[in-house]
C-alpha cells in the first residue's frame, strides 16, 4: 500500500495499491507498442503534444502547486514555482528538439554521410519527491520529445503527483504507454531493469539508490544516468556589500527547506569575512517564520518525512560534540508537529565533521573559516561529491580563477545555482554521471548512427 500524508496536518488523504508482477510486465509491454508508434511520429506532431501539456500546466498551476505543498510540505508561494518552471521547461524541448537532434553532415577523408540519433525504446526512471513535477518532467520530457517513452517510479511519499503527472499525458493527447506511473514495490526494481523491453535506466536520488540501479544497469548492460548526492560549496571572499551576499546565502541554503540536490549546503568564507559572516547569516536566519506551508508568511514548513529529523539531528549533534559551534536551531521544534527541525547555523565547521562530509537534506548551514584562496578551494574539494558551487567576490580575476579550479560540473559566479533548460545538469564524483536538461538530456538515450553514403 502507498499512502499520501501531508507533511503538516499529518492527514492521510489518500491511498494506493502496488502493482502486481504481472501488471507490471502488462504495462511494460504497453509502453513498448507505444514506441514503435511514437519512434515514427513527427517532431510537430510531439511538439503539439508538448505544448498541450505545458498549457494544462499553467492552467492548472495553482491546484497542482497545492499537491505540492499536500504531499511533500513545500512553501505553496514556491511550489507555483515547481510547476511554472516544469511548464517552461517543456516548452524549451517542444521548440529546440528537432533543431538539436537534426542530422549531423559530414564530409572528410573522403567519406560522406550523416550522423543521425534515433531513439533507443523503453526507458525505466526513478525519481525523488523534493520537487515533485519538476523532478519527473525534466527527465521524462526531453526523451519523449526525442522519441523514447517512459516507465516512472515516483517518490512513495508523493503518490498524487505521481498519478496527475500521468493524467496530464492523457489530458495533452499523448498515447498511453508513452508514460506510464508505476506504483511499485523496490523489489521489482531488479526485474524491470532486466527485461529485454527496458534499455536504461535514469535515476535521482541517493548514492545507495544510485549505487544499487548502477550496478544493475551495467549487469544487464544498460546505459543510465545518475544524478544523486551533492554538498555544494557556497564561497565567500572579500565583498563591501556583504549584506546582498548574505541575502544570496539565505536563499542558496534554505530554499526548500534544505531539501534540494543543488543547494547549498556548506558555506565557505574568506577570514577577513568570516565573524561579520556569521553574525549577518545568524541573524538573518532567527528571523524566520516557522509554521503552516500554505501561508504566504511562512519561511520554514515541516521536512517531507519525520525520518529527516531524525538523521538531521544525529548529523547536527555528532558535530557539535566534534567541536562545531552552535550560534542557533540544532534541535527538533515539534509545536506544529513531528516533522519540524529547527533553521540552524553551524560555525568552526573542518572536514572530518558530518555537517561537512555529508549531505544534509534539511535546514541546517554549516560555516568553514578558510585563510586564502587556495585554502578555500582545497576546502571546496574536500568533498565525494561534485554537482555546483556558488563564488563572490568583488574581484573579478580570482572568482573566475576558483570557477575553474573547484571540483563540481557547474560554478555560478555572484549568483545562487538553479537549473536552466538550456544547460546540462548532472555532477562529478559520487554525484553520479551522464547529464540531464540541454542537448545532453535529449541524446543520452538515443542511438548516434553514422551512415556513410
Amino acid at each position: 500500500m502507498i499512502t499520501s500524508t501531508n507533511p503538516y496536518t499529518q492527514e492521510t488523504t489518500k491511498t494506493y495499491e502496488q502493482m502486481s508482477r504481472d501488471e507490471v510486465e502488462s504495462k511494460i509491454n504497453q509502453a513498448h507498442q507505444a514506441f514503435w508508434k511514437r519512434k515514427k511520429t513527427s517532431f510537430a506532431e510531439r511538439k503539439t503534444y508538448m505544448n498541450n501539456f505545458a498549457k494544462l500546466m499553467q492552467d492548472q498551476f495553482e491546484d497542482l502547486a497545492k499537491l505540492d505543498t499536500q504531499e511533500m510540505g513545500m512553501l505553496y508561494k514556491d511550489a507555483k514555482g515547481d510547476v511554472t518552471k516544469s511548464a517552461s521547461n517543456i516548452g524549451y524541448f517542444a521548440e529546440n528538439a528537432e533543431k538539436i537532434l537534426a542530422p549531423k553532415p559530414f564530409d572528410q577523408d573522403g567519406l560522406k554521410g550523416e550522423i543521425v540519433y534515433q531513439p533507443k525504446g523503453v526507458i525505466f526512471s526513478v525519481m525523488p519527491w523534493n520537487y515533485p513535477f519538476n523532478q519527473v518532467l525534466r527527465s521524462a520530457i526531453p526523451n519523449i520529445m526525442a522519441g523514447n517513452v517512459v516507465l516512472m517510479k515516483h517518490a512513495s511519499n508523493v503518490p498524487q503527483v505521481a498519478e496527475k503527472i500521468e493524467q496530464l499525458f492523457a489530458q495533452a493527447g499523448f498515447p498511453k504507454g508513452v508514460y506510464t506511473n508505476l506504483f511499485l514495490p523496490h523489489e521489482f526494481t531488479e526485474k524491470i531493469i532486466a527485461h529485454p523491453l527496458v534499455i536504461g535506466a535514469n535515476v535521482t536520488g541517493s548514492d545507495a539508490v544510485g549505487r544499487q540501479i548502477g550496478s544493475l544497469a551495467g549487469k544487464y548492460l544498460k546505459p543510465s544516468v545518475l544524478e544523486l548526492g551533492g554538498n555544494d560549496p557556497f564561497i565567500v571572499l572579500e565583498t563591501n556589500d556583504l549584506d546582498a551576499i548574505v541575502k544570496q546565502a539565505i536563499k542558496g541554503r534554505f530554499s526548500n527547506y534544505g531539501q534540494k540536490c543543488n543547494s547549498s549546503k556548506r558555506f565557505i568564507v574568506i577570514e577577513s569575512m568570516y565573524d561579520a559572516f556569521c553574525e549577518k547569516f545568524t541573524a538573518a536566519v532567527n528571523e524566520f517564520t516557522i509554521g503552516d506551508p500554505m501561508n504566504e508568511a511562512t519561511d520554514i514548513g515541516p521536512l517531507a518525512k519525520a525520518s529527516a529529523v531524525k538523521d538531521i539531528d544525529a548529523q547536527v549533534q555528532a558535530s557539535i560534540q566534534q567541536w562545531a559551534i552552535l550560534l542557533t536551531g540544532g534541535k527538533p521544534w515539534s509545536t506544529f508537529g513531528p516533522n519540524f527541525y529547527l533553521p540552524t547555523v553551524l560555525k568552526d565547521v573542518v572536514p572530518g565533521m558530518k555537517v561537512f562530509d555529508e549531505e544534509v537534506f534539511g535546514p541546517v548551514a554549516p560555516i568553514s573559516k578558510a585563510k586564502d584562496i587556495e585554502e578555500i578551494i582545497h576546502l571546496a574539494n574536500q568533498s565525494i561529491y561534485g554537482l555546483w558551487c556558488s563564488i563572490f567576490w568583488d574581484n573579478k580575476e580570482d572568482k573566475e580563477y576558483i570557477a575553474q579550479q573547484v571540483e563540481v560540473s557547474n560554478a555560478f559566479i555572484d549568483k545562487v545555482v538553479t537549473s536552466y533548460a538550456f544547460l546540462p545538469y548532472g555532477g562529478i564524483k559520487n554525484t553520479g554521471y551522464g547529464k540531464e536538461l540541454s542537448e545532453h538530456g535529449l541524446k543520452v538515450f538515443m542511438n548516434e548512427k553514422v551512415i556513410v553514403k
